[in-house]
């Protein structure tokens, strides 16, 4: 048997904050909307416990299994945890509602995490390591960005969105490309300081090539997806992917305009989103791509069964 998805859930607690909240640093509405597509974002409070807020992606997909138990992975997938022992992956399986026999770990591979925890997800299913495995993404970017950054604080926002992958007779197997070049760290870092600093140019430019060439590398083999998910980085990165793959005939998926740069969780939040709105069907072949600080990049072609009503 293969792997799929057959649940997700989404979480997106805290406040709406508008574009007109940093006029205060010199930003319009019109300026952000042009420069990144964003017109609002959330933004969780200060003292929210991310391990609350990734239980509440989690909790209803464990609640709706008739057999939680058969849960053997959780990969707890973060850039924005502060606290680095323990991680959260444990409290996350423990307030989800999950048994004490989980093996549960925390991940960051930055806005790339989630194609990273897909891959390991689904390679401990086809594995026979275990016959259900959770992949919750969670971040507060806020909480990292300097609110005074003119280049950073409107891009980056708030939220968590978890998948849970089962085995099943009638999934095909995944496909997966994914790498890595630790001599650009520089490219993308969180500053001593405070603060996130990104290398504009060089970093649109290389996020453009690398999800364009990761779907590329997707679609030249067979299942191909039938649906494009993009890591949501900034609009004008989208579109340009958008253009390189238009020729691939299948729906492209731009949902930043009120999602914002969430990191590793804006792929699972804009797949969620696209399923509420109706907009894909409940079953198809899910092509996510993402690049992100580290830095590293990837892509993942899995199917999907999810009813668009278990999509909240």
């Amino acid at each position: 048997m293969s792997a799929g998805i057959v649940d997700v859930a989404t979480a997106k607690p805290g406040r709406r904050v508008a574009n007109d909240d940093f006029a205060s640093i010199g930003l319009t509405d019109e300026w952000i909307r042009r420069r990144s597509g964003i017109a609002s974002r959330s933004w969780l409070p200060d003292g929210t416990p991310l391990a609350d807020v990734a239980a509440e992606a989690c909790a209803p997909i464990v609640t709706r299994m008739e057999d939680p138990s058969s849960i053997g992975a959780l990969v707890v997938v973060s850039t924005s945890v502060r606290q680095r022992v323990p991680g959260i992956a444990q409290k996350v399986a423990q307030r989800s509602g999950l048994g004490a026999d989980v093996l549960a770990l925390d991940m960051n591979a930055a806005c790339c995490g989630f194609v990273y925890g897909l891959v390991t997800g689904l390679s401990l299913c086809e594995a026979g390591q275990a016959r259900s495995v959770l992949v919750c993404s969670v971040e507060a970017m806020s909480r990292l960005v300097d609110r005074t950054d003119r280049q950073t604080a409107c891009i980056f926002a708030d939220g968590s969105a978890a998948v849970l992958l089962e085995d099943r007779t009638e999934f095909a197997g995944f496909r997966q490309i994914a790498g890595c070049d630790g001599s650009r760290e520089a490219l993308m870092r969180e500053t001593d300081e405070g603060g996130i600093h990104l290398d504009g140019l060089q970093v649109y430019d290389r996020a453009v090539h690398r999800m364009s060439e990761s779907a590329r590398f997707l679609f030249e083999h067979d299942p191909a997806p039938t649906v494009l998910v993009g890591h949501q980085a900034n609009g004008r990165i989208l579109e340009q992917v958008r253009g390189f793959t238009t020729d691939l005939g299948v729906p492209f998926v731009n949902r930043i305009e009120h999602l914002g740069n969430t990191s590793s969780a804006s792929i699972p939040l804009a797949f969620a989103e696209e399923m509420n709105a109706g907009s894909l069907p409940a079953a198809g072949r899910l092509g996510a791509v993402a690049y992100g600080a580290g830095e590293a990049w990837g892509g993942v072609a899995v199917d999907y069964r999810v009813p668009s009503a278990t999509a909240l």
